[in-house]
């Protein structure tokens, strides 16, 4: 698919007569093959480089570790490589240690796969250094919202998670799920979805998620160590922001603001703030939350949820960025005048 070309690719339909014993997981006929060119272009590599988006979280760790355990499985040589920091929630996963957030020496690539990104930005320099000098590209996605760059797309807007595609393409190609891949394949579930909440979640994700667990895996750790537990830096962080909201058109917008030197006093890192949203989310009356993140370069990050009609992946687009109808992000210049055109829109929808 040529760069620039906006795509959408139905989720992989659960059809009569295409289950075959596998719990009616198995993706429809008409859509393989999508599945069948990565798959082709997978089998043909022989060194392979996996890149997630900046600020990764557990749907692109997740994502990207369980296919490398896949490649592993293929005897394939892999690379896994991160433009920022990596959240320490997710060190208890397989291969977690490997992944890079520089290239070093001059290494060449036969296929590089891009994972969980919706535009060449995300991948930050390794777009630059890794995938524009790799032989064939690939994009494996969900967002609603994106921008095609890969000379190969697995796009699938209906998919709750990354996880979702990534575990029909370790069926096609061959490779048995067992215990090791299950584990990173339900953390990105599980964190995409909010702990099975949001409305992304069909009866498909559930079924997927079966086989999962059925494989052996500690469930209750999985999800505590990867979902509800927190630091005591994140908590107080959460605190600070709940103190901080302010409620416009009743209390159906919040918005609140984090700053390097709230980060800083309560010895908290930048994967602390990446919840702060979603909690925001949960309060009653509340349909959408704008998180305004201080970022080097004189920037916000800025983290938008919503319930019910508002598209906030729409808006996000409308500034630069993207994501979900009820998950979104994009950064705007620190000035007033941007935060406030941000706030005056979605008050606009609201």
């Amino acid at each position: 698919m040529a760069a620039g070309l906006l795509c959408r690719i139905r989720r992989p339909q659960e059809k009569k007569g295409d289950s075959e014993g596998d719990g009616g997981v198995r993706m429809a006929m008409r859509d393989i093959m999508d599945y069948k060119r990565v798959a082709l272009a997978i089998n043909k590599a022989k060194k392979i480089a996996l890149c997630i988006h900046m600020f990764p979280d557990g749907d692109a760790i997740g994502s990207m570790l369980a296919l490398a355990l896949a490649l592993k499985a293929l005897k394939k040589k892999f690379y896994l490589f991160s433009p920022s920091e990596l959240p320490h929630r997710y060190n208890f996963l397989p291969l977690y240690g490997q992944i890079k957030t520089d290239i070093g020496p001059n290494i060449n690539f036969d296929l590089a796969i891009a994972i969980d990104c919706a535009s060449h930005t995300q991948l930050g320099e390794f777009h630059d250094k890794v995938f524009k000098k790799s032989e064939k590209t690939i994009e494996i996605d969900h967002h609603a919202f994106r921008e095609a760059f890969a000379d190969i797309s697995l796009v699938d807007d209906d998919a709750a998670a990354v996880g979702e595609i990534i575990y029909h393409l370790c069926e096609l190609l061959g490779v048995k799920i067992g215990k090791a891949i299950a584990v990173p394949l339900l953390v990105s579930l599980i964190v995409e979805t909010g702990s099975f909440r949001l409305p992304t979640v069909h009866a498909k994700t559930f079924l997927i998620c079966s086989k999962l667990i059925s494989c052996g895996v500690d469930y209750y750790k999985i999800v505590e160590n990867s979902y509800w537990s927190r630091t005591r830096a994140e908590a107080m962080l959460l605190g600070l922001c709940f103190s901080r909201l302010k409620f416009l058109k009743g209390e159906k917008v919040a918005v609140t603001t984090i700053t390097f030197k709230d980060l800083k006093r309560l010895g908290a890192r930048q994967e602390d703030v990446d919840p702060v949203a979603d909690q925001i989310r949960t309060l009653k009356n509340v349909q959408v939350v704008l998180l305004f993140r201080e970022m080097h370069g004189a920037k916000w990050r800025v983290s938008l949820r919503s319930k019910g009609s508002i598209n906030v992946g729409k808006i996000a687009e409308e500034f630069g960025g993207g994501g979900h109808p009820d998950v979104a992000g994009c950064y705007l210049p620190k000035r007033e005048k941007e935060k406030s055109r941000l706030i005056g829109r979605v008050l606009s929808l609201v």
